[in-house]
């Protein structure tokens, strides 16, 4: 990878210091920026030691978004923000992401990055968006979720049994070339 990137800073800055991570991304194409696709895929590792080592390198660690663009598709982004960082264990406050879409429409750039630098009303709900976040994240230092929070559901509920899919992998092929003869 490019070790110009900085992403070294930004694993440090969100496993050993951060207790709010807030991203901001625009809507492009109906989907986020190429940015941000590029740092979750490069967070990968964060994931694999959840779903792989069942080590919990995230705790006590809340997010929230700003979604900003000149395309419709808010909720859609904004699900995708949300489902990859409960991935890697984080938590959200109510109300998760502020967002601003002048609809599809409005593929004006500088009239969209004109709006959004002097809007009022989408400053005042970003800045209360970083409030709630700080103030999960301070009820969850504080406080203590108990036994067996940090038990995984859903789809990834159960430790990755990776010798037996192997195994089936081998059998499997054992099976098509016995069925081929």
């Amino acid at each position: 990878m490019d070790p110009g990137d900085q992403m070294e800073r930004v694993y440090e800055g969100i496993v050993h210091w951060a207790d709010v991570i807030i991203v901001a991304t625009p809507i492009r194409w109906g989907g986020a920026s190429s940015l941000y696709y590029k740092m979750v895929e490069r967070m990968n590792c964060i994931q694999n030691q959840e779903t792989i080592a069942n080590q919990h390198l995230l705790r006590n660690k809340v997010a929230g978004f700003i979604i900003t663009g000149g395309q419709d598709n808010v909720q859609a982004v904004a699900g995708q923000l949300l489902g990859f960082f409960a991935e890697i264990g984080c938590q959200f406050p109510q109300f998760p992401y502020v967002a601003h879409s002048r609809g599809w429409s409005a593929e004006d750039m500088e009239n969209n990055q004109t709006y959004v630098q002097t809007s009022v009303s989408l400053h005042d709900g970003a800045a209360a968006l970083v409030r709630r976040c700080a103030e999960m994240a301070q009820v969850m230092i504080q406080g203590t979720l108990g036994e067996g929070a940090l038990t995984r559901g859903g789809r990834k509920g159960h430790q990755l049994d990776t010798h037996a899919q192997l195994q089936g992998m081998t059998n499997a092929r054992g099976d098509l070339a016995a069925a081929e003869e």
